[in-house]
């Protein structure tokens, strides 16, 4: 059977489904730095979007195009985890987190 690229689903990046659906693909097991805005979560998840990433900060991302976007408390909390909670920052965390937040709107 040959590939189809409308096979693919496409989802707004910067929504939580889009997140989710990303996070979905990652390995579970595997950490990110938080405060490593070249490795962060969200700078990774980005730039899988196609999107070239300038910096993160605690509430905003900005864009090499020249935009900026202001993250929702959902996205921030999905990357940044619970102070104190073992695990929270690996990718299996942040789609739990992720699945809750989406739950709660």
């Amino acid at each position: 059977m040959l590939y189809d690229p409308k096979w693919e689903i496409k989802t707004d990046p910067f929504s939580l489904d889009g997140l989710i659906a990303w996070l979905e693909k990652q390995p579970a097991a595997k950490t990110y730095c938080y405060m490593d805005t070249g490795g962060c979560l969200l700078h990774q998840y980005f730039t899988a979007c196609g999107r070239e990433v300038d910096g993160v900060g605690g509430t905003y991302i900005d864009f090499t195009d020249g935009t900026t976007w202001e993250l929702s408390k959902s996205f921030a909390k999905v990357a940044q985890g619970k102070v104190g909670v073992t695990n929270r920052h690996t990718f299996g965390a942040a789609l739990e987190r992720a699945r809750d937040a989406l739950s709660r709107t």
